[in-house]
């Protein structure tokens, strides 16, 4: 269960939703339980930004549908 899981993040500087990879599902509810942050990439503007809360709190969401 290792598989990577997709999600969309919105670019702060193009304001598209970016889809990012990179994250298995475990690896995800661990940085959501600890309130750690989730580095997003958008590569077309080649820029890094933290996931917003809102964001956060759809992914956990959506892995918590996806038990």
């Amino acid at each position: 269960m290792n598989d990577m899981v997709q999600f969309s993040a919105e670019c702060p500087t193009c304001k598209h939703d970016r889809p990012q990879i990179g994250y298995s599902r475990e690896e995800l509810i661990q940085l959501l339980e600890a309130g750690a942050d989730l580095e997003a990439y958008c590569s077309n503007c080649d820029e890094t930004w933290p996931v917003s809360v809102e964001e956060r709190a759809d992914i956990a969401r959506a892995l918590e549908r996806s038990k």
